[in-house]
């Protein structure tokens, strides 16, 4: 195993750690399932940035398969986007975690996000 899939690994036990420690942790920060939301809606986001990332199509190797499109990739690599997916929606939960459970900011410093004095009729 090389190094960097050994620290894509120690990434991914890192998240799993955390989301399993939000069930002993007082509430205050993110709840289990809405970590579990995050970090799905995250991974998602993440997987539709990274993957036009590295394609070439057929039109521009010349190898254009009959009856496909020419704009179509001749190796999309999914295998490997969907790992980077992970690590990197990891990552981002992560720091996510780490802001909302140990109160480096909370939803009341967000400016856009009306207080609890404007719902009040």
């Amino acid at each position: 195993m090389n190094l960097t899939r050994l620290i894509q690994s120690a990434i991914v036990a890192i998240f799993v750690i955390a989301l399993v420690a939000q069930l002993f942790l007082p509430s205050g920060g993110i709840n289990f399932i809405t970590g579990i939301a995050i970090y799905l809606t995250t991974w998602w986001v993440v997987l539709f940035t990274i993957l036009p990332l590295g394609i070439t199509g057929q039109a521009e190797s010349g190898e254009v398969i009959q009856g496909t499109e020419s704009g179509a990739p001749i190796d999309p690599g999914l295998k490997r986007k969907a790992w980077l997916t992970t690590v990197a929606a990891a990552v981002i939960w992560l720091i996510l975690f780490a802001v909302f459970e140990f109160g480096l900011i909370s939803l009341d410093d967000i400016p856009f996000i009306p207080g609890s004095d404007a719902w009040d009729a």
